[in-house]
């Protein structure tokens, strides 16, 4: 996409990500957008929500003991 698409600021500061622009990236209500700024330009980059199908690896068997807040720990640091 070539073009340029403009979108309005509102009251509080919010604005509408437009249509061509959601559709083109893919972008859900889960995912997040990151700002920064490179030489007086700002960047945008959507980072996406993982699927739910995605979990699917930390399945735990019902028969095995579980500490939730020890499998929390590990999820955060990327253990999985």
């Amino acid at each position: 996409m070539d073009e340029v698409v403009s979108s309005k600021i509102y009251k509080g500061f919010q604005t509408v990500i437009p249509s061509q622009i959601r559709n083109e990236m893919g972008i859900t209500l889960e995912d997040t957008l990151n700002w920064r700024i490179e030489k007086e330009v700002i960047i945008v980059e959507v980072k996406k929500q993982r699927p739910l199908s995605d979990l699917a690896k930390f399945a735990i068997s019902l028969d095995e003991e579980t500490d939730a807040v020890d499998l929390k720990k590990k999820s955060g640091r990327g253990e999985f």
